[in-house]
Formats: structure tokens, sequence, C-alpha cells
């Protein structure tokens, strides 16, 4: 197996949490705990400008469009890590969805 197959193999395995089939990438790093500085800066100066353009909506159908789920290929397998780590704080602390 090739390296570029074995790291999307890797990042394949890597599902996003339950959390971010409705959460945004915006409400992911301003509402958990434990998100680094770096990964907040990328949020806001990469994922965030690759919404479509639309005003953020808070109706449930548009969810989907802003998830952290459709955006999951453009973090890092350490970032996925990251942020799984922090949802699943939450649901500890919180309950999940």
């Amino acid at each position: 197996m090739s390296g570029a197959a074995l790291i999307a193999a890797v990042a394949a395995e890597t599902a996003p949490h339950e959390t971010f089939e409705v959460w945004s990438p915006d409400q992911a790093v301003e509402c958990l705990e434990g998100i680094s500085e770096a990964l907040y800066r990328k949020v806001w100066n990469e994922v965030v400008p690759l919404y479509d353009g639309k005003p953020r909506s808070e109706v449930p159908d548009d969810f989907a469009e802003r998830s952290v789920a459709k955006f999951w290929d453009k973090f890092t397998e350490a970032e996925r890590a990251e942020l799984n780590a922090a949802a699943a704080a939450h649901d500890a602390q919180w309950g999940s969805l």
C-alpha cells in the first residue's frame, strides 16, 4: 500500500463524533473546551471561508450543509482526534445531543 493510500485508509477510520453531524466548525471551536489555539485559528481562517456564502441559519435542514462532518477532510488526523476528544468530554459532562 502506498503512503498516500495508507494515510487515506487511516483517515477514513476516524469518523467524526455524532455531534459533528449538526455542529458547525465555528460552533465546535467556540463552544467546546480543550480546543487548541492552532485549531481555533485554522477553523476561522481556513474552514469558515469554505462555507457556501449563505447567512448562517438555525434551521435544522441547513445544519448538515455547515457541519463539522462536511468539512472532516479538511482536518488532519491530530485535529480530528482533538475535535473528537473535545466532543466526548463535552458529552461526558453534559450528555449527548
